[in-house]
């Protein structure tokens, strides 16, 4: 499912003395299949940005074409339900929004909310379940008896039970330990890579950026300021820098290399391309 987003806007509070535009002349394209992370300063417009992909919010201007299903300012929106089945949601903190008694029924409740029987939402837990990396024998124990990391997971498997095609997170990782980050972002990873998933991911981790995105986007102040691939848009550091936002940590180290006298002759975002990069450039007798 291919998303489309031209010319929104969207004021908070509209018409009143209390009006702010939150977001302006967001036009945007992306692909089935891609993975997109959209960074940038608390209150640039990330959040409410993702918000208008499955009709949290509504443009006060402009729309969205989400697959066969359109999102339009001042058209009453029919369809709602559908786009919400197919975009996904992931906030911060996803387990505390857990309530059920068992995991089983945690994971069932949403697709038995979107017309699903019983049984198939039970299989539809299970295989999510399976995809989030959690064994089946915490279907019948309470979610509130499994460890923060797996109360998270069985939170992101209640989204994925309902067969979501764009899968969006917003700061998914926050709270968690490195280890913990990485292993959740791997999981992410894999439903990109493994099953199409298409994913925006809105992060203040640069590193996961860098690491595991197709397409990169720079909010700021309500706008797209840049968007490119993750070469291209870390590629411009000092504006970046501009923009008060920080390096991945790959990029920061070359720039210490830069001072003491070497320079690599491309910027790389993993530290097994700069070791790859100065092996070649001492092969060859560069500096």
């Amino acid at each position: 499912m291919d998303i489309t987003i031209t010319n929104l806007e969207h004021r908070y509070q509209a018409n009143s003395p209390f009006e702010r535009l939150a977001l302006y002349d967001i036009n945007l394209t992306v692909e089935e299949g891609t993975y997109l992370t959209i960074i940038g300063h608390t209150g640039s417009g990330k959040s409410t940005l993702l918000q208008h992909l499955n009709g949290l919010l509504k443009p006060t201007k402009g729309s969205l074409q989400l697959g066969d299903y359109q999102i339009k300012a001042g058209k009453k929106q029919k369809q709602l339900k559908a786009v919400r089945r197919l975009v996904g949601i992931v906030f911060q903190f996803p387990e505390h929004q857990l309530f059920e008694e068992t995991v089983e029924k945690d994971i069932a409740f949403g697709p038995m909310n979107f017309g699903m029987s019983e049984k198939e939402a039970i299989d539809k837990a299970r295989e999510a379940l399976a995809l989030v990396g959690l064994p089946e024998t915490v279907l019948n124990r309470s979610p509130f008896d499994l460890s923060g990391g797996q109360m998270r997971r069985v939170a992101i498997a209640g989204v994925l039970a309902m067969g979501p095609e764009v899968l969006v997170l917003d700061e998914p990782t926050a709270g968690l330990d490195p280890r913990g980050r990485k292993e959740m972002m791997d999981l992410f990873y894999h439903l990109h890579k493994e099953h199409n998933m298409t994913i925006i991911l809105v992060t203040h981790s640069m590193e996961d950026a860098a690491a595991y995105s197709d397409e990169v986007i720079v909010m700021h102040r309500g706008t797209i300021e840049m968007h490119g691939t993750p070469l291209e848009v870390f590629s411009e550091t000092e504006r970046l820098r501009k923009l008060g936002l920080d390096l991945p940590e790959t990029v920061k180290f070359q720039h210490m290399l830069m001072e003491k006298g070497m320079t690599l002759p491309k910027v790389a975002l993993t530290m097994e391309d700069i070791v790859n990069q100065v092996k070649g450039m001492l092969e060859s007798g560069g500096s």
